[in-house]
């Protein structure tokens, strides 16, 4: 855990440009000076020199004093200021998950899964925010932008208390003062860089899934809580993430969001989920992939069970194998009906262990995965 000023949030914290951004933000204003910049605060009573790059000689005792004054200025402790300016260039969501453990641990199977949620949830907004029409199960391919925004995200530090996840969204800030502001939702939100928009998506489709599921608890509705609200990023899979921050025998959880100082916005509320509204979002998201098929997906494995009435014409075999491409490799049986040529590869493949693969639109039918209009079904070469 980083706890204190030498840790991460002070390494973070020591960086000119985020320094002056937080400054910028609280109407300090600039002064040229000799080997950096001395900001005064809006009123005149404080001055803060900031150092021009990190090699410069004392340049830490420079930041400490920095963040003495600051402290003395806004009547916050330091370890607050350092966190707010070591976060000025990014979009943070802190995920709160409630462990039966000691405080600042986690059992390691609900950590693991807690993790691997948060990253099925950015991801479930980053590609509802590229996708060209939205959708009740996300596709297996992903979007190209949505694949390369991932690889610019980054997993902050944990911190004590319910065992606290964090995910930081670098957001590109303004150039100089070239963005119009136009008074209309729609185009201010496309303005804003992909970034900001998976951010605002996540906060937008994690808040309309909680609504929904408040609405079959309260109101005794059914899916279609869930499925009318797909066009703000509702899904089975944005829904399977978020029950993953609890744990299987019913937790809690809460998501705050913090905005990159680049690009203000307003404060926002939290987002706590409690036991009732988990369960109803795990079950919503097994109709979801009962009621929409997920469209090309390849599943890789080898053939485990071969039926066909007689000894010639199509057939029924079933794979054990991962969805090529997937968010992880957890084996699954799949099962599928095959044309007589390619049950007859697949008799092969059986009879020699090798690894087949076939695409298709995957459909979950209660505890069985059905592949629907297969196609391409081939026997793997063997990797040497």
């Amino acid at each position: 855990m980083i706890t204190d000023l030498g840790g991460f949030h002070f390494a973070q914290a020591s960086d000119p440009q985020r320094i002056s951004l937080y400054l910028a933000s609280r109407g300090w204003f600039p002064q040229e000076d000799q080997g950096g910049t001395l900001w005064v605060s809006h009123d005149e009573s404080y001055e803060a020199f900031v150092p021009r790059h990190r090699q410069m000689r004392g340049y830490l005792s420079y930041i400490r004093q920095l963040l003495k004054t600051l402290s003395a200025a806004e009547g916050r402790s330091e370890t607050q200021i350092s966190l707010e300016i070591s976060i000025s260039d990014a979009d943070v969501q802190y995920v709160h998950t409630d462990p039966d453990a000691d405080p600042g641990t986690t059992p390691i199977d609900e950590g693991v899964k807690a993790f691997e949620s948060l990253r099925q949830w950015v991801l479930a907004g980053a590609v509802s925010e590229s996708a060209d029409q939205p959708r009740l199960v996300q596709p297996a391919r992903k979007p190209t932008k949505a694949l390369e925004f991932m690889r610019t995200v980054r997993l902050g530090p944990t911190f004590e208390g319910s065992y606290i996840l964090t995910v930081y969204i670098p957001v590109p800030p303004r150039i100089g003062q070239t963005e119009i502001e136009i008074d209309h939702p729609q185009i201010r939100l496309l303005s804003q860089p992909f970034e900001r928009r998976v951010s605002l998506k996540l906060m937008e489709a994690t808040r309309e899934a909680v609504w929904a599921a408040d609405d079959i608890i309260q109101r005794r509705e059914g899916i279609d809580a869930f499925t009318r609200r797909a066009e703000k990023g509702v899904n089975a899979n944005l829904c399977e993430a978020i029950s993953g921050f609890t744990s299987r025998e019913g937790g809690e959880a809460r998501i705050d969001f913090s905005w990159a100082l680049s690009r203000p916005v307003e404060p926002t509320e939290p987002i706590s989920l409690n036991r009732d509204q988990v369960v109803v979002l795990r079950e919503a998201a097994q109709e979801m992939r009962a009621a929409a098929p997920e469209d090309d997906v390849t599943v890789v494995g080898a053939v485990v069970r071969l039926h066909r009435e007689g000894a010639l014409g199509a057939g029924e075999i079933s794979i054990a194998g991962i969805i090529e491409g997937g968010m992880n490799d957890r084996l699954r049986r799949v099962w599928l009906d095959l044309t007589e040529d390619d049950y007859s590869l697949a008799t092969r493949a059986h009879e020699s262990g090798a690894t087949v693969s076939v695409t298709g639109s995957l459909v979950r039918r209660g505890n069985r995965y059905l592949l629907q209009n297969p196609s391409g079904f081939i026997v793997r070469p063997e990797v040497p």
